[in-house]
């Protein structure tokens, strides 16, 4: 992503986790920002002063507050965009063309550019100018109706799961864009639809309405599918285990030794008879520690794992991390990118405070025009 310029005026999470993640492989991105700020500065917790939710989306970029409804103020934003490949937003239909900040005028400037926005209902029709946060597009893309234990309320997943999956949506998007510009010399616009992000990512659960007319229910941890394949409790803790196939289950069984039924032999036999299946596998699980679970199941080829804290997760071994010098906090370890590709940062600079590279940008701005036209 060396060399190529964003121009990411989007807010909160799905658009900013899509550019950080492209900032983390090399792209330059100019972060335009109200005066008041990104509304996740004001998201706590905070510490110092700092909001730790900002912290998570916006490393690796350049900050400048532009208030566009002021004429001068909209016109250093044109000035970027004669120099971007690629624009980010997530305005309600209808918003950037107030502020003409919308794709028709952007490409007027910028023939071949790739303009990629993003709406929680997508751009057209009866929903198109509803708003929408994670929470809500949980809830509207299906998810949330099948999550948590039976005859419990409706339960969203813990992180921000339709921000993050979108915002993947969204990276896809800028890539495939550019991908396109470089082989055809076009520009393009690219909506990016949450809600249509939603209804993609309950995969199999879409499938099967489909396909039979039924569809799931909340299964707590298990897996309508699949047995077993739940959470169990240990003498000490939790610890998820399943089986994918019928080696695994063998395996599973000789591990621990566990007695199986005739009729356990095929996974639509264990899954037929999953609650005396789960009975007996907790009953073995119960009373061991969650580490000698998790060893033993390790070293018979088990899928499995101990139920971690987010500390303990940022912890484990396969989690690689990184680090940013921030100007108040120091030091401050986070998780590090994604992917590790040839154009991947070495190193991480700290989200940028508001506004605070504005003086940088512009001398750029007027170094690049020249001095006839600064």
């Amino acid at each position: 992503m060396n060399g190529i310029r964003i121009v990411d005026m989007s807010r909160v999470l799905a658009g900013p986790w899509a550019t950080m993640h492209l900032a983390d492989q090399g792209a330059d991105v100019v972060k335009i920002e109200p005066p008041e700020g990104d509304d996740t500065r004001a998201f706590g917790p905070h510490v110092e002063g700092v909001s730790t939710y900002y912290l998570c989306a916006n490393r690796n970029k350049r900050s400048i507050a532009l208030d566009l409804r002021d004429a001068p103020q909209r016109g250093v934003l044109y000035e970027l965009v004669r120099t971007a490949d690629v624009v980010v937003q997530n305005y309600r239909p209808g918003v950037a063309e107030r502020l003409q900040v919308d794709y028709a005028t952007l490409r007027a400037l910028k023939p071949d550019l790739v303009f990629v926005t993003i709406h929680a209902f997508g751009e057209d029709g009866p929903y198109a100018g509803r708003p929408g946060y994670d929470l809500v597009l949980q809830a509207s893309g299906g998810a949330m109706a099948i999550t948590g234990f039976p005859g419990t309320p409706p339960v969203k997943c813990g992180t921000s799961i339709a921000d993050l999956t979108t915002g993947l949506f969204c990276s896809q998007a800028i890539l495939l864009g550019l991908l396109h510009r470089e082989r055809t010399g076009e520009g393009q616009k690219i909506v990016v639809n949450m809600m249509q992000a939603q209804a993609n990512a309950l995969a199999y659960h879409a499938t099967r309405v489909f396909a039979s007319g039924s569809e799931d229910v909340q299964r707590g941890n298990s897996h309508g599918g699949l047995a077993p394949y739940d959470v169990y409790r240990c003498r000490d803790g939790w610890i998820a285990l399943g089986c994918g196939n019928d080696t695994m289950f063998r395996r599973l069984c000789a591990a621990f030794g566990i007695e199986a039924k005739p009729g356990w032999a095929t996974n639509a036999g264990r899954v037929a008879d999953r609650e005396a299946l789960d009975a007996v596998v907790a009953g073995v699980l119960a009373g061991l520690a969650v580490a000698e679970a998790d060893r033993v199941a390790s070293e018979a080829g088990v899928p499995a794992s101990p139920v971690h804290r987010p500390s303990e997760a940022v912890a484990h071994p396969a989690v690689e991390l990184t680090s940013v010098e921030h100007p108040v906090l120091g030091r401050v370890p986070m998780v590090g990118p994604a992917l590790r590709t040839a154009t991947t940062r070495e190193s991480h600079t700290a989200p940028p405070g508001l506004d605070a590279d504005r003086d940088a940008i512009l001398r750029a701005l007027h170094s690049a025009a020249g001095p006839a036209d600064s």
